[in-house]
């Protein structure tokens, strides 16, 4: 490796070019980096300061060849947005030139500067971008800009330039000497034996920061054979590239998170080293380009063809649920592989739907899930396509799930109705339910507006129709759900009487609607009674995944069928085994606090069996416990000792079978 302080001229005088490969980033400097780059030239060119330097980054590059024709290339490994917004710059100067009469200086810059006036074709200029930017870069070189170019990022770099330079008095040639000889550059040239990756990583250059997936994609194509590069970027990374666009990291992460790597945003590109270095590159590349196009339609469920599934992936996207997607992304993959059926995979989308949406209703915090998402896949692995859809309803259901009873008391009392997206939530809650009376014709959901039958605002006749504790019953029902409907005339009903809204609504498209005329007044207790309705109705579209909702504590008469431990799924029969299970995970992952059960003679576990035990059972360590208790005492007990040692509560449960 080579690296000496320079300046442009010296980089691209000469015959050279400088080639940015493929997989590198499309131009994405902006008015920041080109405002910055113009501040630091015009100090420069100030008639006080002409001779001063001013440094602003590296360019580093490896040799590749000499053409033929006597031409040294150079791939660009990293200031590729520097050098083109530089080279941009001097073919704004070159036309400013030309434009004022200075033809000899105009054709210097060009002949020196921005092409190789004795080579043809590609050879031609200094630089060549990605694959992307390459017409239109030549074209600006050329200066053969059309109007359809307006919109690319290199033109509107040429035309911010182009106008600062309108607005300046300094003489272009002392711009241009600015440029190519005040501007200080570092140039590391890398000799082929040096680690062009490695270099790159642990640049930290002056501009655009890198995105992790910046990192992977470099990484990738530098281990891809050059004769193989195009093929793989134009067939695989460019299309990801495309359709995901600032999704595309989050889109990795969640692809490595899918196989129980619980990954930070920041560490996503090692995460993918580790990974690719153990693997076939091009066979990596090929699966990520492939699990790509369920994330696109995961983000865009317009993209999915089959009406059924991009119904669900719709109600999916509704609620921002994109800590499923580390789930969803491996199980569309299997239904892709025909592992699942349709009918499967619909299932497994409207059970995802299910879990998200009431634990939403139930103001339940999503952010645990991140965690338990990324373990779930593997979780299922064992067991049957039919047998993994049980088990996933039996895991969610201890995972924070609620019970019926959690959901009704919040429909009733919590709000629905606010600001931002949770108006479009609650209206979207509103528009299923709306569907559950089995419409044969549209009714026109997407047009609807959201309704307060109690308005926000209380009038005289309101404030009498609610009764003496109007203010009471206003600040706790006016969001919740049984005070809410869908409307097509919500500005022509805004504050009117309930006697004159019941009129609109009786006219309505509406089921929600046609129910509210059978009340003859709107107070507290319709407000419930109508939240009970809607709670039924709620039941059909978002029903409770197990058979029976039991409380937590009442698993009195019940057998075990699943114990759900830390990220372990394991099949029990009966209640001692959930006890046996449980206290091993602690010896396993909290000695310290078990070696205090065993000093406490907590649960009678002792290292040796004593007569004062009535059941006593021999653990795997070789201790023993008394196991002759209830199903309730285990089950509140297990619990307990779990917490107590230090884990999350959702991170324990069991699933049970009513006898």
């Amino acid at each position: 490796m080579k690296a000496n302080e320079t300046n442009l001229q010296e980089i691209i005088e000469g015959s050279k070019q400088y080639i940015i490969p493929m997989f590198q980033r499309t131009y994405s400097w902006d008015t920041k980096q080109w405002l910055t780059l113009w501040e630091d030239l015009t100090e420069l060119v100030d008639e006080d300061q002409q001779y001063e330097n001013h440094f602003i980054g590296s360019i580093v590059s490896i040799p590749i060849n000499v053409s033929p024709t006597g031409l040294q290339q150079f791939v660009v490994i990293d200031g590729q947005q520097r050098l083109t917004s530089l080279l941009i710059l001097l073919s704004v100067i070159r036309d400013k030139a030309e434009e004022d009469g200075l033809s000899n200086l105009a054709a210097e810059i060009n002949a020196t500067m921005l092409v190789n006036s004795f080579k043809s074709g590609e050879e031609y200029f200094k630089l060549l971008p990605t694959q992307v930017d390459k017409d239109i870069f030549k074209r600006i070189i050329k200066n053969e800009v059309t109007d359809i170019d307006q919109s690319s990022g290199l033109v509107k770099c040429y035309n911010y330039f182009k106008n600062k330079l309108n607005d300046l008095t300094i003489d272009v040639e002392q711009l241009k000497n600015g440029v190519l000889h005040n501007l200080s550059l570092v140039s590391i040239v890398l000799s082929p034996d040096d680690n062009p990756y490695l270099v790159f990583e642990s640049l930290n250059a002056k501009g655009q920061p890198l995105t992790e997936a910046d990192l992977i994609r470099n990484y990738l194509f530098m281990r891809i054979e050059p004769s193989e590069q195009e093929e793989m970027y134009q067939g695989y990374w460019l299309p990801m590239q495309t359709n995901l666009g600032n999704s595309l990291t989050e889109f990795i992460r969640h692809f490595l998170m899918g196989v129980n790597l619980h990954v930070k945003q920041k560490d996503v590109y090692v995460k993918v080293k580790q990974q690719a270095e153990k693997a076939n590159v091009i066979e990596y590349l090929k699966e990520l380009a492939v699990f790509a196009t369920y994330y696109d339609k995961l983000l865009h469920p317009e993209k999915e063809a089959n009406e059924k599934i991009r119904y669900y992936l719709k109600r999916i996207q509704q609620f921002e649920a994109r800590t499923a997607f580390p789930f969803l992304l491996y199980i569309y993959r299997d239904y892709d592989t025909k592992k699942y059926s349709l009918e499967q995979f619909i299932e497994i989308l409207a059970i995802i739907d299910n879990f998200i949406v009431r634990r939403y209703v139930c103001n339940i915090e999503s952010k645990p899930l991140n965690k338990m998402f990324g373990s779930l896949y593997n979780q299922l692995k064992p067991f049957s396509e039919a047998d993994s859809i049980h088990e996933l309803k039996a895991f969610l259901q201890v995972r924070g799930y609620p019970k019926d009873t959690e959901v009704l008391h919040e429909l009733k009392n919590s709000p629905l109705y606010g600001s931002g997206d949770k108006r479009e939530k609650c209206k979207f809650i509103l528009s299923v339910l709306e569907e559950t009376y089995g419409h044969k014709e549209k009714v026109g959901l997407l047009d609807a507006t959201l309704e307060h039958i109690m308005p926000q605002t209380l009038t005289e006749s309101w404030e009498n129709e609610l009764g003496g504790n109007f203010e009471d019953v206003h600040e706790k029902y006016l969001h919740v759900i049984g005070n809410l409907t869908l409307t097509g005339y919500n500005s022509e009903l805004s504050n009117e009487s309930f006697t004159t809204k019941k009129k609109y609504y009786a006219k309505s498209n509406f089921e929600l609607n046609k129910d509210l005329v059978k009340y003859t007044t709107w107070d507290e207790q319709a407000i419930n009674n109508r939240a009970e309705k809607l709670y039924e109705k709620f039941l059909v579209a978002w029903p409770y995944l197990g058979l029976a909702s039991v409380k937590d504590n009442d698993v009195t008469g019940s057998s075990p069928r699943l114990l759900f431990i830390g990220d372990e799924t394991i099949k029990v029969k009966v209640w001692r085994e959930v006890l046996e299970h449980t206290l091993m995970f602690i010896y396993k992952h909290r000695l310290d606090y078990y070696k205090e059960l065993l000093k406490t003679r907590s649960l009678l576990i002792l290292i040796e069996k004593t007569a004062e035990m009535r059941s006593p059972k021999q653990l795997p360590n070789s201790h023993y416990i008394e196991a002759n208790f209830s199903e309730k005492s285990i089950y509140t007990t297990c619990k307990k000792l779990f917490v107590d040692a230090g884990f999350d509560a959702e991170s324990w449960g069991v699933e049970v079978e009513i006898k």
